[in-house]
């Protein structure tokens, strides 16, 4: 079994025993605040530079999103090959856009543009 696996198999059985416990989420809107108050926490270390916080809280953003996908019965794994499936497609349409208006590197563009392209690539292949 890969190393991620590994750690998110870990995670379940971690939240699974806290849960057990009687440590556990009751609502999803519970879940999400934990989410902000992580992503904020995040933009704090940011700004600070500090390297050892901002993994720290990334982590724990990784957690809390992890836990939400549990409180919802989704298998994490699947969920994750989902996304990873979805933007590869995404990915691969805005290569193709790209090459059919003779780029051949999206190197050097402004962030409006790769958005356009994104914008463009997800209309197309959702």
């Amino acid at each position: 079994m890969s190393k991620i696996m590994d750690t998110l198999k870990k995670l379940a059985v971690l939240d699974k025993e806290a849960a057990d416990f009687g440590f556990k989420w009751d609502t999803t809107d519970q879940i999400v605040a934990q989410i902000q108050s992580e992503i904020a926490e995040i933009d704090v270390h940011l700004k600070d530079g500090d390297q050892k916080k901002l993994q720290e809280e990334i982590g724990d953003l990784l957690h809390a999103v992890f836990s939400l996908c549990l409180f919802c019965q989704f298998s994490p794994e699947e969920t994750l090959e989902k996304s990873i499936n979805k933007f590869e497609r995404r990915f691969r349409m805005i290569q193709r856009l790209a090459i059919e208006k003779g780029l051949h590197t999206l190197n050097g563009l402004s962030f409006k543009e790769l958005m356009a392209f994104w914008d463009q690539a997800k209309q197309l292949t959702d």
